[in-house]
């Protein structure tokens, strides 16, 4: 009995717990698909307070066509078949930092805009130096190799959130990544998962 009572009363402090935290606090996690110069996926924990300031901190990681590619690029047989796993992109990666200020669009706190603006470690990574093969149905015609370095950028990220549930929502996200080599313009489709706004009263 005595066991009993205690799960009991833990339980109870714990949903306490939480309902005092959500009042104030709101964590939750991001993941969006992205779609602009590159495309590519974003990832985030995210932290607001009193439903007006905000944090985050995240990954983000994209791929495009390389610019540098020769015209006469060929992917081969074998990598066509496996959809290309193997062929060259430009890749641009970022960790991510970042602070911003909500706006309510309603009462209910069911459509926001989540204004961040963040500092980025950018890693760059393209395919540079192209040889020809000798011809071959099989295999790429042209071999590569990467260039790679890393630097620092600015993210700007007005993200429209739809927390239409306490513990769920969708998200669209215009985002501009600018930085001293390259420029990513795109728009992100995801959703949130976690403590995302107050309790409806």
């Amino acid at each position: 009995m005595k066991h009993i009572v205690f799960i009991l009363l833990f339980a109870i402090s714990i949903q306490t717990t939480h309902a005092q935290f959500g009042e104030n606090h709101a964590i939750y996690g991001t993941g969006s698909l992205d779609f602009g110069n590159y495309f590519g996926v974003d990832l985030n924990l995210n932290y607001v307070y009193q439903e007006n300031y905000s944090f985050k901190i995240g990954y983000s990681g994209h791929i495009r066509t390389p610019k540098s590619k020769p015209d006469d690029y060929s992917l081969g047989l074998v990598n066509g078949l496996t959809f290309g796993i193997n062929s060259p992109y430009d890749n641009l990666e970022t960790f991510h930092i970042m602070a911003g200020k909500i706006y309510k669009f309603n009462k209910k706190g069911t459509i926001r805009l989540n204004l961040s603006v963040g500092l980025a470690l950018v890693n760059i990574k393209e395919p540079t130096n192209w040889q020809m093969n000798s011809s071959n149905f099989f295999d790429q015609n042209y071999t590569w190799n990467y260039h790679e370095y890393s630097t620092i950028g600015l993210i700007i990220n007005p993200k429209i959130e739809f927390p239409f549930a306490r513990h769920y929502g969708l998200t669209i996200s215009p985002v501009l990544q600018l930085n001293k080599d390259r420029v990513y313009v795109g728009i992100g489709v995801g959703q949130m998962i976690g403590l995302l706004r107050k309790k409806n009263k």
